[in-house]
């Protein structure tokens, strides 16, 4: 049973999410803020293993609770402004959810933080990265690009002159969220946000080791070390120790299991 905390100083948004994910039978919801005060009252009392955090709050922004929430709890924003998108990105949220929330949109976030709840928190060691991050857009150190540089990628991280150089070879998977997305990554292990549709990698990556599954998910197959099915629209796929595994629906779960056994032969 996944516990659920929801912040949200406007009673009609809570009782309409409460609403939506009544539906979900391993969904708890164990307590309705409707401030950032009340708000760390609330976690303190149940340790949720999820918070949908409304970004506007009275006298400021729900960034601010950041830093009161435990390791182990995961952070939906539900806001009605995409105005914030990058900085929740930022701050490594599971998703981001625009007002009036769609079911959909919903039912995706659930199932990544599906994928999250229970599993181990890896903390990886300082090493040698996949990112290089410099403010000019260039390699810096250990991780500047070698001589067979079309194995790398050049991607704006957030808003600004940051940007990272990826290591194609190192992604695990990549997830659209509307202007963004997610990527993980294994070496070592660990999950950014770009600035950068879905779209916009499918040229640059080679077609013989990633697959589309869905509109909003891309797979390099070759990294995939398990699959776990856990309902009829819901299978937890896998990757290197540490990675945040992938969950995906039905339609991209078949897709997958089809391109696996293809591998295998």
């Amino acid at each position: 049973m996944m516990k659920v905390l929801l912040v949200d100083d406007e009673p009609s948004a809570s009782k309409r999410m409460r609403r939506l994910l009544a539906g979900d039978a391993d969904i708890e919801v164990v307590g309705v803020a409707g401030s950032v005060a009340e708000a760390r009252v609330r976690l303190a009392e149940q340790r949720p293993d999820a918070v949908f955090l409304d970004v506007e709050m009275p006298g400021g922004t729900s960034f601010g609770l950041l830093p009161d929430l435990a390791g182990s709890t995961h952070v939906v924003f539900v806001t009605a402004h995409e105005r914030h998108a990058v900085e929740a990105f930022a701050v490594n949220a599971v998703d981001y959810l625009l007002k009036p929330v769609d079911p959909e949109r919903l039912a995706e976030a659930v199932r990544r933080l599906r994928g999250l709840v229970g599993a181990a928190a890896v903390e990886p060691a300082d090493a040698e990265g996949s990112l290089a991050l410099d403010d000019d857009g260039t390699a810096a150190g250990p991780g500047a690009a070698p001589a067979g540089a079309d194995r790398r990628l050049v991607v704006p991280l957030r808003d600004g002159p940051t940007k990272a150089v990826v290591a194609i070879a190192d992604i695990c998977w990549i997830e659209s969220l509307r202007n963004y997305t997610r990527v993980a990554f294994q070496n070592p292990p660990r999950v950014f946000f770009f600035r950068r549709r879905l779209s916009e990698w499918l040229p640059h990556l080679p077609e013989e080791t990633f697959a589309r599954t869905s509109r909003s998910e891309l797979v390099q197959v070759a990294l995939v070390t398990a699959t776990e099915w856990k309902s009829p629209g819901e299978t937890i796929v896998r990757f290197a120790a540490g990675v945040e595994p992938l969950t995906l629906g039905r339609i991209a779960a078949a897709r997958l299991a089809s391109l696996l056994e293809k591998e295998a032969w």
